[in-house]
């Protein structure tokens, strides 16, 4: 056997680098993928969106719908002169998922009323019929009957509103009260069919 040269010194020191760089390497990668787990465990567990999007799937849905409106006519009532008296029925829907809240979900009821309002105009208010859902029921529905005498509606606003109605295209927006002191608010679209609800944080 001849003694090694040099060269073959070389290339082992060479090679025995590379394979050092390689395990570096390869150890950065896995920590980076082990720490990019634990960021998205902690997001899903926590705040941001993964948080928001487990309590939506936990909670009930809420929806709600203008179904009938008289005294907003485009024409007759919004374009003249005068207050107005609208009166609005509306239908507010609740699905509470299998295996939800146990004792069901519980809207509306004594002194609880619904408000009606456009563009933050008040238009009208009445109040809302208690019904509690099961998880085993899933959904129920309570009707309101909300109405406004003498209502002052600014004219920009009225204009607005009645272009919109021709089109189809007009919103009001509906707020409940609930328990707790949160606040449903529901953007139903005049003689549509339902439209999802939000629950926000009453303002002091």
């Amino acid at each position: 056997m001849g003694s090694r040269s040099p060269r073959d010194d070389g290339r082992r020191e060479v090679a025995r680098a590379a394979g050092v760089a390689a395990a570096l390497i390869a150890a950065s990668l896995f920590c980076l993928f082990i720490a990019l787990v634990l960021q998205s465990t902690s997001t899903s567990g926590g705040g941001g969106d993964g948080g928001v999007v487990r309590e939506e799937c936990g909670r009930a849905a809420y929806s709600a719908a203008v179904t009938v409106l008289s005294g907003l006519h485009p024409s007759n009532d919004l374009l003249h002169i005068g207050t107005l008296f609208p009166v609005f029925n509306l239908t507010v829907h609740v699905e509470v998922p299998p295996g939800g809240k146990a004792g069901g979900v519980c809207l509306g009821g004594h002194s609880v009323a619904a408000v009606v309002s456009y563009g933050g105009a008040f238009l009208g208010e009445g109040s809302v019929g208690r019904v509690c859902v099961e998880p085993q029921q899933q959904e129920g529905d309570v009707a309101a009957t909300a109405w406004g005498r003498d209502v002052w509606m600014p004219w920009v606003l009225r204009r607005r509103l009645a272009e919109e109605m021709k089109r189809g295209e007009a919103e009001l927006e509906v707020a409940v009260p609930m328990r707790g002191g949160d606040v449903l608010v529901c953007k139903a679209k005049i003689g549509g069919d339902l439209s999802p609800c939000t629950l926000e944080e009453a303002s002091n």
